[in-house]
């Protein structure tokens, strides 16, 4: 019934960008597998992505290529999609990305992706507390030899954007397996980056009426542009409509994230879009639940009464 299916690996993450608040739950993450719920959580995603039968699985963390047993979990949903999107933060150490079981792994169905908190190597400390830029670039050179599809957003809202693009083609030998993207910086936990995002918001309009030319000015080489969020909520800046709004007219994403769990109950908040207000959402328990409850809330319809709090459209529209 879904396009995608997005699930979140419940491992540490190493990196603390400062856009993110994912790294808070480290602590959790880490009890969670120690005591083996994270892998009783990692069993239903499995399930579900082999039920429905999505185009794309979006896997994101925690940190997932940290995760002892990630590469069981991608081919055990790797004939269930076509494509398997794995989110990465680059931030971790020579050691930890030599161990990484790439040749276990399905790298045909696999799309590794990274959004670049930022490719200015003198504001990166402050943005990552303090992680090597060398480490991070030399990371992804050590993933870009791997016959694997690298995709990179940078944030459209940065106002040295051309140099990081032109600072990231410098450092890296583009080829074929490259894809390029670009995207707005999105609200977290907590409204972590709205005053950055109101700061920006004009910026941002004007290259979002503008993309064509950024993307040809930037001169991408022989990477690949691929369109992403921004793209697919383009209709709603128009004029602000939120029925334009294609998560709103079909069931184009299934989004999980955790909720709480413990040994006794595991409880999985999950929404149709990422641009939900933050408190808003279904609860999914684990061992309890029906999972055609997934695709009836869809078709009863009542997540569009939180349209009009579209986070989106609260900070980005209309134009």
């Amino acid at each position: 019934m879904f396009k995608y299916v997005r699930v979140q690996i419940l491992y540490p993450c190493r990196a603390r960008c400062a856009w993110c608040s994912t790294h808070h739950k480290n602590p959790l993450f880490r009890h969670l597998y120690d005591t083996g719920v994270a892998e009783t959580v990692h069993r239903f995603y499995i399930q579900v992505i082999r039920d429905l039968q999505p185009e794309q699985v979006f896997v994101s963390g925690g940190e997932p290529l940290l995760y002892p047993q990630i590469a069981g979990f991608l081919n055990a949903i790797a004939d269930a999609t076509q494509q398997i999107n794995l989110f990465t933060s680059y931030q971790y150490s020579q050691e930890a990305c030599d161990r990484m079981p790439f040749g276990q792994m399905p790298l045909e169905k696999i799309v590794l992706t990274h959004t670049c908190i930022c490719f200015l190597q003198d504001r990166w400390p402050e943005l990552t507390a303090g992680f090597p830029f060398e480490r991070y670039v030399e990371n992804i050179r050590t993933v870009a030899r791997l016959p694997v599809r690298k995709r990179f957003k940078f944030i459209l809202n940065h106002a040295d954007l051309d140099k990081e693009i032109a600072l990231f083609q410098e450092r890296l030998a583009l080829d074929h397996t490259f894809e390029l993207g670009l995207k707005v910086i999105n609200e977290q936990g907590g409204v972590l980056n709205r005053q950055a995002i109101e700061q920006t918001r004009d910026l941002a309009h004007a290259r979002a009426r503008a993309l064509e030319q950024l993307v040809d000015g930037a001169g991408w080489g022989r990477a690949s542009f691929m369109p992403g969020s921004l793209e697919t909520m383009a209709p709603l800046l128009v004029d602000g409509d939120h029925g334009r709004c294609r998560y709103r007219r079909k069931p184009l994403e299934l989004r999980f994230a955790l909720y709480k769990a413990d040994t006794t109950d595991q409880v999985l908040k999950y929404r149709y879009c990422p641009y939900f207000p933050s408190d808003s959402g279904y609860r999914f328990h684990i061992g309890r639940d029906d999972t055609y409850k997934l695709q009836k809330n869809f078709r009863r319809g009542d997540f569009r009464d939180h349209c009009s709090r579209c986070r989106f459209l609260t900070h980005y529209g209309p134009l």
